[in-house]
């Protein structure tokens, strides 16, 4: 083991015994000045046994109980990669690092798919002239037997880039009008019509990509269980120190979803550079008791106490907001990957709502009309995200124009008391297309684009799309990953805690009660309650406090005291003077315990502990 973990390891089981790791030795308490009463000497949680002369019949023993309010030094962790596996290893993919938005990630995909078949596309023509051999993207396209035109990747390269100077239509319900408007010269021709329709230029894509990757995000990631309900992708600690090749499992399929990434493909990722370092600094909420179990003797109990001796929550204090007490050092200023990502399409032809007896007016994604519409379908599925991606954009279109005269040809979107997005082509002769949602028609085209009129290309249920990228910038700096980290470790800061330390209070001494001074400054003698013991002990005090009387019903101590910020144990306000109390153990053994206050805030108390003779108990 590398020197700074053993010196690490050294800290955690020495100063605040942690049971968790294997690497321990048996630790020594901290020291305690020895009583001279006590012969010199205080008894230890393993060399303690029970004197002699306890029992019923065993004349009264005294103790003095001092306080030792030092903190623990603090934990100073300084790991390189090998470390932060070695020491949180078993942590790492419970421990998220970062909620990345993929958005900018999507985009840079986004941006990478399109340009994989030349650019072309953006010309003001009807051939785009692709050609996926210029691109190491479009060329993967190509499989032994299958040509890049054949390829499901490059249908997505189509749709993505589908614009009205190169839209396709044959085969859809709009063709007629494409092919009445280009022989008869109507408003220029059918690519102008749809561009006049849509109000964008004949040159920009009909589904855009912002839309686009927006419908990626909301549909295809956020419904996948493994991301965050806001459709963020939760990147582990083991997910940083691998490389991010986990992603390829936790993103895969979990059905009924499909998965984002594909398994078969693990992503790889350059996130983590040669000088990767975390540097975290935890100070100890760990307090070390001493007190008495009265059937026994003295012993030591371990608790948890803010520096300003309030109830603490965690056994380690971390402040990962803090630059001075955490750092992650040496992340890559711009990570990149190699990922797959896949979609998957629906196994049948979609078709526009057109003559539901409900009324295609009202579908949508919160109502869905008919039984084989867009708005039926699972949100991963290819033609989901296509219709919501060109509903986000068309969903406030208002538009009316007439060509020629409004006799011959009318568009007009939502006009006529029809709600926006809601397309009516007034063609004479009614030899135009059913009014329909524009997102509908582009969704019919699309499938149309995907498959070839009449499925010639390939079938339904055949244009699935995986793609491979590379070197894809993530979509943050190493710099902003390192700060982002912060408030995500905040949220986690007790697991950590509990992992490091595991369960310190096996370690501690068994006791009925312990001295210790309150929040206020006033000491007490604090009852044992449940959160003192370890999870494998069962609580069996039957009636916890410190009373008057052996019959235990006149009670003198109090879980509820003014000016002191416990109220899980019960605890009595030490005062000058000598006082007897009566207390029963987890047993159900009553002892008479006698305090001999000295003066008031004294770090010292000497406790005399006689058994109660069972008749003076009743």
């Amino acid at each position: 083991m590398p020197r700074r973990a053993l010196t690490q390891m050294a800290w955690l089981c020495a100063a605040l015994a942690a049971p968790a790791l294997t690497a321990c030795d048996q630790p020594e308490l901290w020291p305690v000045p020895a009583a001279e009463a006590d012969g010199g000497r205080l008894p230890s949680t393993r060399d303690m046994a029970a004197p002699p002369e306890a029992g019923l019949a065993a004349p009264p023993r005294r103790y003095t109980l001092r306080l030792n309010e030092a903190a623990n030094p603090p934990l100073q962790l300084d790991m390189d990669r090998s470390e932060v596996i070695e020491l949180l290893g078993a942590i790492a993919d419970d421990t998220t690092l970062l909620e990345l938005d993929p958005l900018p990630l999507l985009r840079n995909v986004m941006d990478t798919v399109k340009r994989a078949c030349g650019e072309d596309w953006r010309r003001d023509d009807p051939d785009p002239v692709y050609d996926c051999d210029l691109t190491p993207l479009g060329r993967t396209f190509s499989r032994p037997g299958v040509p890049w035109q054949a390829s499901p990747e490059f249908a997505l390269v189509r749709l993505l880039t589908m614009t009205p100077a190169n839209v396709l239509v044959e085969g859809t319900s709009i063709e007629f009008m494409q092919q009445l408007s280009d022989f008869a010269n109507i408003g220029g021709g059918f690519s102008q019509i749809l561009a006049d329709t849509l109000q964008i230029e004949r040159t920009d894509e009909i589904v855009p990509a912002e839309e686009a990757v927006r419908a990626l995000k909301d549909h295809l990631i956020g419904s996948h269980p493994n991301t965050s309900p806001d459709g963020r992708l939760l990147i582990t600690l083991g997910d940083v120190l691998a490389d991010l090749a986990p992603l390829a499992q936790t993103l895969g399929p979990v059905p009924p979803h499909p998965g984002v990434l594909d398994p078969a493909f693990p992503p790889r990722a350059r996130v983590i550079g040669p000088d990767f370092r975390m540097q975290v600094t935890a100070e100890s909420n760990i307090r070390v008791m001493e007190g008495v179990l009265a059937a026994t003797g003295r012993d030591v109990t371990m608790v948890l106490q803010t520096p300003d001796r309030r109830p603490a929550q965690t056994p380690l204090r971390f402040d990962f907001n803090d630059p001075e007490d955490f750092q992650v050092l040496g992340l890559v200023d711009t990570p990149v990957a190699d990922l797959r990502f896949r979609i998957l399409e629906h196994p049948k032809f979609v078709p526009a709502c057109l003559e539901a007896p409900e009324g295609c007016q009202n579908n949508g994604p919160n109502r869905p009309i008919g039984d084989d519409t867009v708005w039926t379908l699972d949100r991963w599925t290819l033609e989901y995200i296509v219709g919501f991606a060109a509903l986000t954009r068309y969903e406030a279109l208002v538009h009316e124009q007439c060509y020629v005269s409004c006799a011959l040809a009318r568009v007009a979107v939502g006009r006529d008391g029809t709600p926006p997005g809601f397309a009516r082509f007034g063609v004479a002769f009614d030899l135009g297309p059913s009014d329909q949602f524009v997102w509908e028609l582009i969704n019919e085209v699309v499938q149309v684009g995907l498959h070839g009129p009449d499925a010639r290309d390939r079938a339904e249920g055949e244009a699935n799309v995986a793609f491979t990228v590379t070197d894809i910038p993530v979509g943050i700096t190493g710099p902003q990953a390192a700060e982002a980290v912060r408030p995500l470790l905040v949220r986690q800061a007790s697991g950590i805690s509990d992992f490091l330390l595991g369960d310190f209070r096996a370690r501690s001494g068994a006791v009925d009660f312990y001295f210790r001074r309150a929040s206020d400054g006033r000491p007490v003698l604090q009852f044992v309650a449940p959160e003192d013991l370890p999870p494998t002990r069962r609580f069996t005090w039957a009636t916890p406090g410190f009373f008057a009387d052996a019959a235990l019903t006149d009670k003198r101590s109090a879980t509820d005291l003014p000016g002191m910020a416990d109220t899980a144990h019960e605890k009595l306000i030490i005062e000058p003077g000598e006082r007897a109390y009566f207390i029963e153990d987890a047993a159900g053994v009553r002892w008479q315990i006698t305090v001999f206050g000295s003066f008031p805030g004294a770090d010292v108390v000497d406790i005399e502990v006689a058994p109660v003779d069972p008749q003076e108990a009743r």
